[in-house]
């Protein structure tokens, strides 16, 4: 059973907070106006106000975080590559700030493997062969072949936005009723698309500015639920593409904030270590 691709249980990605609902109706209403002799007026009035408006919108997902202490979750995961493909369930808990924890099941219920994710390092512990090994942080990148730090696979997995920091807004149009936002960033050019209200992200795009690197990154978020005054989604599909692609549907089955660790545990020092 091919178990690198764990780590992809951390892209449990994006779900954006609340924000400004309506207001894109203003672009509408004010060019539906006939008043031919205020129409250049109208129309520049209306591109500011609008703009004003998306920008009010985007930045209140960038900044309005889902806000916890613990995190506990038991996930059903689906994975496809080219060569292979596989379904683990995977359990979580999430220390917030210190350390993330992941067990993987695989047929018969039988752990293939558990790890703990810090700030700086990756410990992986693998139960049938008895062997542990600790790598950097880094590794993840490695794998995933995006650059993740420790905060950003939080924020992935709760659902808070990623990429969006220092990223400015180039593009935006509706979309059968759906905010769409085009942003350029450091690292990526970010596409996101927006519940009809404006509080839900349903789909995320991610693409390497740096056109060498061929890095996409593709989610769509469904089944959102309320939780901590924000948009959880529960169910997520996700791919990725790099000089390989990975394909990954991925079910929350059962999820909590700010309860006690439930998945939490001790890695052996003894066995191998690399």
């Amino acid at each position: 059973m091919n178990l690198r691709p764990l780590f992809f249980v951390a892209t449990l990605f994006i779900l954006a907070s609340c924000a400004t609902s309506r207001k894109v109706q203003v672009i509408q209403d004010a060019l539906s106006k006939k008043d031919t002799v205020n129409v250049q007026v109208i129309a520049e009035k209306t591109k500011v106000d609008s703009g004003e408006i998306v920008r009010q919108i985007v930045n209140k997902i960038a900044t309005a975080k889902l806000s916890f202490n613990t995190m506990n979750a038991h996930v059903k995961l689906d994975y496809e590559t080219v060569n292979n493909s596989d379904a683990f369930i995977a359990n979580i808990s999430i220390d917030r700030g210190k350390a993330i924890y992941i067990t993987v099941r695989g047929a018969m219920g039988v752990i293939g493997l558990k790890a703990i994710i810090t700030k700086d390092s990756v410990m992986l512990f693998y139960p049938l062969k008895k062997k542990v090994e600790l790598r950097p942080l880094s590794y993840i990148q490695e794998v995933i072949k995006i650059p993740f730090t420790y905060n950003t696979l939080e924020d992935l997995i709760v659902g808070n936005p990623i990429f969006m920091e220092d990223a400015s807004i180039v593009t935006y149009k509706m979309n059968a009723n759906k905010l769409q936002v085009g942003m350029a960033g450091k690292l990526f050019k970010n596409l996101i698309t927006l519940s009809e209200d404006n509080v839900k992200v349903l789909h995320l795009k991610l693409d390497d500015i740096d056109i060498n690197q061929h890095r996409t990154c593709d989610i769509t978020y469904s089944n959102h639920n309320a939780v901590l005054q924000n948009q959880f989604p529960t169910n997520r599909d996700i791919a990725i593409a790099s000089q390989s692609r990975l394909e990954i549907h991925m079910e929350m089955k059962d999820y909590s904030f700010n309860e006690p660790l439930k998945y939490n545990f001790v890695i052996p020092k003894s066995g191998k270590r690399r």
